[in-house]
């Protein structure tokens, strides 16, 4: 079992890609699709914080997770993905803390972790990344 393992590790690496894409293409799409419940999200001392509307900055959130999901997706670039993705749910779980949405922060600190992880390790070998190197 562990020579199993050990043969094909570089599926972790490709399942923490993918599964992070997934949530970040879905919530940076939804961002442009509901931009006004997103932006009810930010606490009041963040959004005195943001020279521009709520919605906008939605908008401009929304595009950065969207291009950090698609990053991820394909592995391209993997590990400035990865820390765009860190820059982000570090962000988040500022605005999240004291909200009392435990389940929301506890669920972003997970991403985080697995983000970081990306960071370090990098792209897989089935991502462009691996491809761009041979």
């Amino acid at each position: 079992m562990n020579h199993f393992l050990a043969k094909h590790s570089h599926w972790g690496t490709f399942v923490a890609r993918v599964g992070i894409a997934a949530v970040f293409l879905w919530f940076g799409i939804d961002k442009f699709v509901h931009p006004i419940e997103w932006a009810g999200w930010v606490p009041d001392w963040m959004s005195a914080l943001i020279p521009m509307s709520l919605v906008s900055f939605m908008y401009i959130h929304g595009a950065i997770e969207t291009l950090v999901g698609v990053l991820l997706l394909v592995g391209y670039q993997t590990r400035m993905a990865a820390l765009l993705a860190v820059i982000t749910l570090c962000g988040v779980i500022l605005a999240m803390i004291g909200t009392g949405s435990t389940d929301v922060l506890l669920r972003d600190v997970g991403l985080l972790a697995a983000s970081l992880s990306l960071l370090f390790t990098g792209s897989d070998c089935m991502s462009i990344d691996c491809r761009l190197k041979k």
